[in-house]
């Protein structure tokens, strides 16, 4: 005999009901915290049931970071558990019935009977690797975007600091720029130092010397004490956070090798954006058809029909916002590797569309290579394109 287990997950306590293989409820009133004695009165409670954990399927919403700990202590004890997108559990229940009733007793028995009813529940089972890819794809993605906010207000600062020194460097991110600013944070600072000591910087030539110090002279430039001591303490954040993300770049690359998907295989997918791809899918047997994924990703335009209208909108861009990002920064590097994609980017833009528009179809074929080959485990083969 199986039962099945639907948990409605919060942040402070979680509410469950159970099933057996008829639909009979046998609970649907318990409630446990989200604290260790809560887990522990859950695992009591579950062995109340005196069934082998492989004949109890638990299944939850897939709401972010408020089930993590829950599914790594439930499959730790051995039960198999399973998660679904909040928008499957919607429509089911929909399906059931059109009376808007919301509880979260009520929420732990949709997911119950969800669970039930799915010929397929193993599409579902959370793979502990995949689960760990999204969490550090995630976090690098926060700690770029941290990144990025600093390097704009480093910008600002060596505006204000010394406005001239930027068309000298060209890029202001370069290391021997960071090096030189970090031991010279002002114009008076560099125009002082020794010229051997500014040629001790690494990759730092003597030309560039030179016109960096006769801009120092006539800089119109505002070098404060708190200027200076910002420019260089978001250098240091600056350096630090890409030390971060390289150490978690090299995380992600050993669970990729360790997962060895096909789709690294697709011309312009690297590790990086093949494992936000690969977390956010997390399991190929989720979507029946290319389209789901498509939509999963928010990359299907809206459709606005009443009476004779039928009239084609923006993309909804709903779904995983990390997935379609991903999508397409994919879609723009395989449109200048691909032989096959840079011609479909040239015929869009042929047809009068802008460039991000044709990017969008571009990642739209794309969804669909990487739907085919997830779903067979067989490698890119541009010449099998048409």
């Amino acid at each position: 005999m199986t039962l099945f287990v639907g948990i409605d997950v919060s942040k402070y306590k979680h509410d469950l009901a159970i099933l057996d293989e008829h639909g009979e409820i046998l609970s649907k009133h318990f409630r446990f915290a989200n604290t260790y004695q809560g887990f522990q009165k859950l695992k009591e409670h579950l062995e109340t049931l005196e069934l082998p954990t492989s004949e109890l399927h638990i299944a939850l919403e897939d709401t972010g970071h408020y089930a993590d700990n829950l599914i790594a202590f439930l499959q730790n004890i051995g039960y198999p558990t399973f998660t679904y997108n909040p928008l499957i559990i919607k429509e089911f229940v929909k399906s059931l019935t059109l009376r808007k009733s919301k509880t979260d007793k009520k929420d732990a028995l949709s997911i119950a009977r969800k669970l039930l009813a799915d010929p397929t529940p193993e599409r579902y089972i959370v793979e502990p690797q995949l689960q760990e890819l999204k969490e550090l794809t995630r976090y690098q993605n926060r700690l770029i975007h941290e990144r990025s906010k600093n390097k704009t207000l480093y910008v600002r600062t060596l505006d204000i600091v010394f406005p001239e020194f930027a068309k000298i460097v060209k890029n202001v991110h370069n290391q021997f720029v960071y090096d030189l600013l970090s031991k010279y944070p002002s114009p008076q600072k560099i125009k002082r130092a020794h010229f051997q000591s500014l040629l001790t910087i690494k990759r730092l030539t003597a030309d560039k010397i030179k016109q960096i110090q006769e801009a120092a002279h006539l800089t119109i430039g505002n070098s404060s004490l708190a200027l200076q001591l910002e420019l260089t303490q978001l250098i240091d954040m600056i350096r630090i956070q890409t030390i971060q993300i390289n150490k978690v770049q090299e995380q992600i690359n050993h669970l990729m090798t360790e997962i060895d998907s096909p789709i690294t295989s697709i011309t312009g997918i690297g590790q990086r954006l093949g494992a936000i791809i690969l977390a956010e899918i997390k399991n190929i047997h989720n979507f029946k058809t290319p389209s789901q994924l498509q939509a999963f990703a928010g990359l299907e335009p809206s459709i606005y029909q009443s009476g004779t209208m039928d009239i084609t909108g923006h993309m909804v861009k709903r779904g995983s916002s990390y997935l379609r990002y991903a999508l397409i920064q994919a879609a723009k590097l395989i449109a200048n590797y691909s032989p096959h994609f840079r011609a479909y980017l040239r015929l869009k833009i042929s047809q009068g569309k802008h460039y991000n528009v044709a990017v969008s179809h571009v990642a739209k074929k794309l969804i669909r290579i990487v739907y085919y080959l997830l779903k067979t485990n067989q490698s890119f083969d541009e010449s099998k394109l048409r």
